[in-house]
């Protein structure tokens, strides 16, 4: 009883066997009244003396008066028997005349006289007509009262006998058809309980074959949906833990060797050494502030200080930050900006990180006498913010995964010539909180453009002129946007 396709075909038997019940007891009882009705109006319409006798009585009396005593010679034994009372073996008619308004005249028993009776029950008797003219009609007042001899019973037992056979098959052929039906039902879902149990057990690679495209078909490629996710977060997570590690190891392992080093005597203590052992220590504190922007990220925790915000402003000030790396490495950099407004509600230090974050990825990947360009437009009540430059381009395999966390197309390089791959994976994080959407488009060995689309403020927009409200001091901002160890695309 545990089992759900046993339950689901008991429930298909209860179900048809109500129904067969109700039919049956239905077509019993209505298959005897309806043989009774047959057998009296056959009988009835056996006899057309009765109803030329009445017809001729009418006419010689004018009227249906004294007709009670005509219609005691009627019947079985009187005159104008006929072969139908005999034929059926029934104990004969009440017989009644009713005139045309359908009251009782007379009755072989007296029963109902003067009683009016309805149309239905009239359209069972013989109408009764004299010049064309309707003068009443004849009719037997106790139908549902006929008793049935030997061969009318036995004909009724046989049919109700038959009727109740039909209502065994059907309900055998409805178990048979439930259970069926029930297996056919419940198959998917004992195969889908199976591959869940495997999935809690730690086997993502379980798939459930999906053969309909009804709620059970849904419910499997859901199914293998969840488990192509889980397998791709665990894969997921797995990479997080081994670049994380990695990332940690190695300025760990400096540190530690240099400073074994110093105590053992080999390196001497001196200014040097003290500070590329900083450096060491800036770099672990850099990847431990991506890991906690990208954690309160994911947990729908990132604060923003948001105030109105420039955007031209904003740009401005980044490129004047990143404009001596540009010129030292012979890399063109630029602004281009429209005079449309372009003031949002945001964030300020949290855009400006983008905008460094973009600057610092082209300025690497762009050789001399390449060009960097960033571009504020407005086009309705959207502001786009581009990154562009004539570098070495991203491959086409590389593109999908360039926001992912720890990815670099290059995985030989190390954090120190490339960075640690968190950098764009924070730039989306950032934007989405913005209610924004970044993207990007490369061709490789042409160049790179990252788009930043934003909705401006219109709230803001009303003829007021805004300063850049970037939270950043020179010397922090200095720090990190002109770190050449910022994060990769």
């Amino acid at each position: 009883m545990n089992r759900l396709w046993v339950k689901l075909s008991l429930a298909f038997l209860a179900i048809s066997l109500a129904a067969i019940g109700v039919v049956a007891v239905v077509s019993l009882r209505a298959t005897g009244e309806q043989f009774r009705q047959y057998v009296v109006a056959s009988g009835m319409t056996g006899q057309p003396a009765w109803a030329q006798t009445l017809t001729e009585y009418y006419a010689t009396h004018g009227s249906w008066d004294g007709v009670a005593e005509l219609l005691a010679q009627l019947g079985p034994g009187g005159m104008g028997m006929g072969r139908g009372w005999g034929a059926t073996g029934v104990t004969g008619p009440n017989l009644a005349v009713a005139d045309i308004a359908g009251r009782v005249l007379a009755s072989k028993t007296g029963e109902l006289v003067g009683e009016l009776l309805p149309a239905s029950v009239l359209a069972q008797g013989l109408p009764l007509a004299l010049d064309g003219q309707p003068i009443g009609t004849l009719l037997n007042i106790r139908s549902a009262d006929v008793v049935l001899d030997a061969q009318g019973q036995a004909f009724l037992r046989q049919v109700q006998i038959s009727l109740v056979w039909a209502a065994l098959l059907a309900a055998l052929l409805s178990l048979s058809l439930g259970v069926l039906v029930s297996r056919l039902l419940t198959a998917p879902l004992a195969r889908l309980t199976r591959a869940a149990q495997a999935v809690a057990g730690g086997d993502l690679s379980q798939r459930v074959s999906v053969q309909s495209k009804d709620e059970i078909g849904a419910l499997g490629a859901a199914f293998n949906n969840m488990t192509v996710s889980l397998a791709e977060a665990e894969a997921l997570r797995k990479n997080l833990v081994a670049d994380v590690s990695h990332e940690l190891r190695t300025p760990l392992s400096i540190v530690q060797g240099n400073l074994q080093a110093i105590l053992e005597g080999v390196y001497p203590l001196e200014m040097a050494q003290v500070a590329s052992l900083y450096d060491e220590t800036r770099l672990l504190t850099h990847l431990v502030d991506d890991l906690h922007d990208l954690a309160l990220a994911d947990a729908g925790q990132l604060r923003l200080e948001c105030a109105p915000v420039d955007l031209v402003d904003l740009a401005r000030t980044a490129v004047g930050q990143f404009s001596p790396i540009a010129e030292a490495a012979g890399v063109t950099l630029e602004l281009e900006a429209g005079e449309a407004v372009s003031v949002i509600e945001g964030d300020a230090d949290r855009l400006a990180q983008v905008l460094r974050n973009l600057l610092s990825n082209a300025l690497r990947h762009t050789p001399a006498g390449g060009r960097v360009v960033l571009s504020v437009a407005r086009s309705g009540e959207r502001i786009q913010v581009q990154v562009t430059d004539t570098g070495s381009g991203i491959p086409p395999e590389d593109l999908p995964h360039v926001f992912e966390r720890f990815y670099r197309g290059d995985k030989s390089r190390s954090r120190r010539g490339g960075g640690a791959g968190l950098g764009l994976a924070i730039a989306r994080q950032l934007v989405a909180a913005h209610g924004g959407q970044i993207a990007v488009s490369s061709l490789a060995g042409q160049g790179t453009t990252f788009t930043i689309t934003l909705a401006a403020e219109s709230s803001l927009l009303a003829g007021h002129q805004y300063t850049s409200t970037s939270g950043l001091t020179q010397g922090s901002a200095a720090m990190a946007g002109m770190d050449s160890r910022q994060p990769t695309r």
